[in-house]
């Protein structure tokens, strides 16, 4: 069987590391606003520009500039915005980490071939498996910027079975986000596997769901038999 896993919010704790970096970028300039509403408003830029990246209409450069941009001033130029960027991202990188059920789960699986399919700047995302020491465990890492479509395109699931040989039916995807990573694994004919972490399930989500990645083996021995 062929394990695919997402890498943030599934392997490492991007949101964690987010509001590390977040906290860095707001002692850097002082804003009016409370912390908590500046991490809010850090992550509404995030999560409207980045999509822009991974669809081809902003760079990578482009997307950093237009968060730091959206949050702090629109009058920045962009070597300002850069520099508060850098800021932010020393934070950010400072504290990549592993979910506490990494290991053992990987460790549980050792048995299966186990591959990577990630949203996102390959360096960065490579980086960030590099950074916590997890990069050797994958025999296959697919990044969409490198692939040239993201997920949820099926063409990077696809893509991610057609390099290890493996039909698509004996391949599991497990990811955070549900529509992204479950629901798109699902339709490229995967066996697309929810990671709630913050037990946020409704009644309309799909099995299979899981909690932490501690009750992926079991799920995983089942599709084997």
């Amino acid at each position: 069987m062929l394990v695919l896993f997402d890498i943030d919010d599934t392997l490492v704790d991007h949101a964690s590391a987010v509001s590390a970096g977040g906290a860095s970028l707001y002692a850097a300039i002082h804003p009016a606003a409370p912390l908590p509403v500046f991490l809010a408003a850090w992550r509404d830029a995030m999560s409207h520009h980045f999509p822009r990246y991974l669809s081809g209409e902003l760079t990578y450069q482009g997307q950093r500039r237009a968060r730091i941009r959206q949050t702090v001033s629109t009058t920045l130029t962009d070597a300002q915005a850069d520099e508060l960027f850098a800021a932010y991202s020393r934070a950010y990188e400072a504290h990549w980490a592993l979910f506490p059920d990494v290991l053992s789960c990987l460790d549980s699986l050792a048995e299966h071939r186990l591959g990577v399919i990630s949203n996102g700047n390959g360096l960065e995302q490579r980086r960030k498996l590099e950074h916590t020491g997890i990069a050797g465990r994958f025999e296959a890492i697919h990044i969409s910027t490198e692939c040239g479509q993201p997920k949820p395109a099926a063409e990077i699931f696809h893509r991610a079975c057609r390099v290890a040989a493996v039909a698509v039916r004996d391949a599991v995807y497990v990811g955070d986000v549900y529509e992204i990573d479950a629901v798109g694994a699902r339709q490229a004919g995967l066996h697309g596997i929810w990671l709630d972490r913050h037990q946020s399930r409704r009644v309309d989500h799909v099995p299979p769901i899981i909690g932490g990645l501690e009750e992926l083996a079991d799920l995983v021995r089942a599709r084997a038999v």
